[in-house]
């Protein structure tokens, strides 16, 4: 059904409503000449002072305007009706909602123009009288009343876009047909620019809508509507610019709802309810009646865990709309965004019971379902939300995303259920579910916590798909892992570039999500669950987590480094991208040091504490029993220990500017290299002196360098990194104890080096160490599971050491890695199940030989050994 609903609305040729619209456009072009005198004077001085803030002496000067002119009140004059128009604005602005339609109903009886229907419709809604609203509409849309006035205003050509709009028109083709012959036909009607933008934005065309608002802004760079609209598409869009247009904006115009609202969202999104209440109040003093702002302020009290106040205010606004759902949704949608899906859900729920026709409530309620493992329900209210909504994307894409889903390969084992792409499940499941119990088993222990189950895994090969189930819309290369709660959904390797994710160290973060989440109840910050996620990861291995990165170091030496109270801001409200990861790297660290100076049991308690309702802050400075200052000038001195190998480092704008390949860099690019080791710190002289002795042969020397550079600066990782030089260097000559010695300190520290991996397994392999050739052919595997030859390795690795049931399953997996041998692979694994005496499942497996090949010779034979219990010896390789 939606497919075709798509396209109906998207692409059907010109729809009634803007034929009807277009055919009206030109003779309205034509007329359109209207003196000052009969519009009002746009420079009325009630428009100044309203302008200034000064609403109520703007009312009283309409209102002198209007006691002095008796005889055009009389005659219903076209100057009366545009005072009474702008005095019902005014009202309106102001919360008096009323006495705003009173007046607006006169305007509309009198003078039958789109802008004015448009308005009075809009009241309607507002207050919740929804058949009148409906009715004016229908009216607004028909010509088969007639008009007494028609006067063309070019406020009444996008006036009566917009109500085709809201009668269901695509917006597509209205943008596409009848707001480009606006805009195309008067270049100069800023109005034209702005609505278009408006109608973009609602629709979620950030780049369309930036577009229209900055077309406006050159026509008039001061325009309040056009700033306006701008800097709430950078807002959704989470464009850096948002700050630059907001000063503006602010400067210009100090009560614009809009920078109220976003600034409230925005410290809601820090859950600073305290700096939100400011701004809130500053907006009710103007409009006491504003209903978005009165729901922002439900959403203040649900982070606030005040219910009977959140309640309270929703009564309030139910009685002055009873159709108001946004009372409900917006506190749902600030509650998802604080990851309480749960919460989130129950409000959307109550949204849809105030106003089943909210199609963002049902979205929202449907991505909160499948947020918590519900598919099924998440997928009806989807397909709803969808009908109602037929141009939303996120919708579109996720319902896409749930056909893709139905086709993935299901596995459930104890607490786990497992999604993942049929031809992938032989090859990673079994791995991914060894390790998800291992944390499970250790965490619920650690973290003293008894989690809610089943815990859902989905594992996509496809980018887009993870991002589109995870956030409704693709894209954000960034992301390879997100948890909320009970869910988790992560890239494949096979969704990246190849060798650049190491999956294990990805699959062991975002369960531990599922741990910290479940233990607060969904209430801690997202840098304390991050920084504990990377914590996690590198106590389990060193070569995981986030490691110091040489592009923080501009940041490192141009900011001041963050207070505990500071961690969040990177998180929600980044300078750059870079600063997101500066924040894992900060908040790991901070967690790090927390451990370290109070104990695992003082962070266990905080978090018990968070769960309550307690601030985390405050939680974490009660279970150390220090205050936030002692805590915050200890992690400083931490830090700055830490950060310490940074002062060894030059300020270098471009990484790539680096060694990368040690022969060919020093031959091909000795002026580069030059450049940079000429500046002088103990690492770069390190560097020197060591590239210096390479480029001499004198290898002794060189080693003796590069590991002085290395131990100054070991968290560096990149290509010309001290350890990744001398492992090349140990490799030309031939040295393989130190090359092996080399690669080990590579590998527990790198966790993408797949190379050094390989080497190293064959070092191994060459000495018959055999357990060790096994571990780092698995470390390999973390990298890149679908290698074929790793598995042929593993698999002769697994006879070596006779560990023939592991074996067995390796054959499996080389069944799925390597099709055309399949047989040979099914085979060699019966072979195997014989031999461990495993007879159920190797009896299992010829069965399903003989039923693809029926007079296959050996699987008869097989067959009669398994059922007389002759086992004979095998050959056990795969030559």
């Amino acid at each position: 059904m939606r497919y075709w609903l798509l396209n109906k609305y998207c692409f059907r040729f010109l729809p009634a409503a803007c034929l009807f619209l277009c055919a009206l456009l030109s003779p309205l072009f034509l007329c359109a000449q209207i003196t000052e005198e009969q519009h009002g004077a746009p420079n009325e001085h009630y428009r100044v002072l309203f302008k200034e803030g000064r609403y109520y002496d703007a009312l009283a000067d309409i209102q002198r305007r209007i006691d002095e002119r008796p005889e055009l009140a009389e005659s219903k004059a076209y100057r009366y009706i545009i005072w009474l128009s702008d005095r019902a604005n005014i009202r309106f602005f102001i919360g008096d909602v009323d006495e705003a339609i009173a007046d607006m109903e006169i305007v509309a009886e009198e003078y039958f123009e789109p802008t004015f229907l448009l308005r009075l419709a809009e009241m309607y809604k507002y207050r919740g009288r929804l058949d009148e609203y409906q009715q004016i509409l229908d009216e607004a849309a028909t010509t088969q009343r007639r008009f007494r006035h028609f006067h063309s205003r070019e406020e009444n050509f996008v006036a009566m876009g917009r109500i085709a709009e809201l009668r269901g028109e695509s917006p597509k083709q209205l943008l596409s047909t009848f707001y480009s012959n606006i805009m195309e036909t008067r270049p100069r009607f800023i109005g034209g620019f702005i609505n278009a933008g408006d109608l973009a934005l609602r629709y979620g065309s950030y780049d369309l809508a930036k577009q229209y608002f900055t077309t406006a802004l050159e026509l008039d760079e001061t325009d309040e509507n056009a700033l306006s609209g701008l800097a709430e598409t950078y807002w959704r869009a989470h464009d850096a610019r948002l700050d630059e247009v907001m000063k503006k904006l602010i400067e210009l115009y100090p009560r614009n709802f809009n920078t109220w609202i976003i600034q409230t969202e925005q410290w809601l999104d820090l859950g600073d309810t305290q700096k939100a209440y400011e701004v809130i109040e500053q907006a009710l003093e103007v409009n006491p009646n504003h209903l978005h702002i009165r729901s922002l302020k439900a959403a203040a009290h649900f982070l606030d865990d005040d219910i009977s106040a959140m309640k309270k205010l929703q009564a309030q606004v139910l009685t002055f709309n009873p159709s108001c759902s946004d009372v409900f949704q917006i506190p749902g949608r600030i509650a998802s965004r604080h990851y309480r899906f749960k919460e989130g859900t129950a409000l959307q729920q109550q949204a849809l019971e105030v106003n089943p026709g909210d199609h963002k409530a049902r979205a929202e309620y449907a991505l909160n379902l499948l947020r918590l493992g519900q598919d099924a329900p998440g997928k009806e209210n989807l397909e709803a939300a969808f009908e109602s909504d037929p141009y939303n994307v996120q919708s579109y894409n996720l319902l896409q995303m749930l056909d893709s889903l139905d086709q993935f390969e299901t596995i459930e084992r104890g607490p786990f259920i497992l999604q993942l792409p049929k031809d992938e499940s032989a090859v990673i499941a079994d791995e991914a579910l060894d390790l998800l119990q291992e944390a499970f088993d250790l965490y619920q222990k650690k973290y003293q916590v008894e989690l809610e189950t089943p815990i859902y895994i989905q594992v996509f090969d496809n980018h887009d798909d993870f991002m589109v189930r995870s956030v409704g819309l693709p894209g954000n290369i960034g992301f390879m892992g997100i948890c909320f709660g009970r869910l988790v959904t992560m890239d494949s390797p096979s969704a990246r570039e190849p060798r650049t994710m190491n999956w294990a160290s990805v699959l062991w973060h975002e369960f531990t999500h599922v741990i910290t989440l479940q233990k607060t109840n969904n209430r801690m910050p997202r840098w304390l669950s991050e920084g504990i996620s990377v914590y996690e990861e590198l106590e389990r291995s060193p070569a995981w987590g986030q490691k110091m990165d040489l592009q923080y170091k501009q940041f490192i030496d141009s900011e001041d480094l963050p207070g505990v109270e500071d961690l969040e801001t990177y998180f929600i409200q980044p300078k750059t991208g870079m600063h997101v990861m500066l924040g894992y790297f900060f908040s790991a660290e901070f967690v790090k040091f927390y451990t370290k100076q109070y104990g695992v049991d003082a962070l266990v308690s905080a978090l018990g504490a968070i769960a309550d309702g307690a601030d985390t802050i405050e939680s974490l400075a009660e279970a150390s029993s220090e205050s936030v200052g002692r805590i915050n000038r200890a992690f400083s001195s931490y830090l700055n220990e830490r950060l310490a190998p940074y002062k060894n480092l030059p300020a270098i704008e471009n990484e790539k500017n680096l060694i990368e390949e040690m022969w060919d860099y020093v031959q091909k690019r000795e002026p580069e290299i030059e450049q940079w080791i000429d500046k002088d710190s103990p690492y770069t002289n390190a560097m020197r002196q060591g590239v210096d002795a390479l480029r001499d042969e004198k290898w002794d020397a060189a080693e003796t360098h590069l590991r002085e550079a290395h131990e100054l600066f070991p968290d560096y990782a990149s290509d010309g990194a001290p350890l990744k030089l001398l492992i090349q260097m140990y490799e030309k000559n031939g040295d393989s104890e130190k090359m092996k010695e080399a690669l080990q300190r590579e590998v527990a520290w790198d966790a993408t080096n797949f190379d050094a991996r390989i080497k190293l397994m064959a070092l191994f392999q060459k000495g018959q160490e055999w357990d060790a050739a096994l571990k780092t052919a698995n470390l390999a595997i973390e990298i890149d599971p679908f290698d074929l030859n790793i598995h042929k390795k593993m698999y002769d690795l697994f006879i070596q050491l006779e560990q023939f049931g592991d074996a067995a399953e390796c054959a499996l997996r080389l069944q799925a890695l390597d099709p055309a041998r399949r047989l040979d692979y099914q085979m060699q694994r019966i072979g195997l199940l014989q031999k461990i005496q495993d007879w159920s499942r190797a009896k299992h497996e010829v069965v399903l030989v003989l039923e693809e090949f029926p007079h296959h010779r050996k699987a008869q034979e097989k067959l009669l050994q398994i059922i007389e219990r002759n086992v004979v010896n095998e050959n056990w390789t795969l030559e």
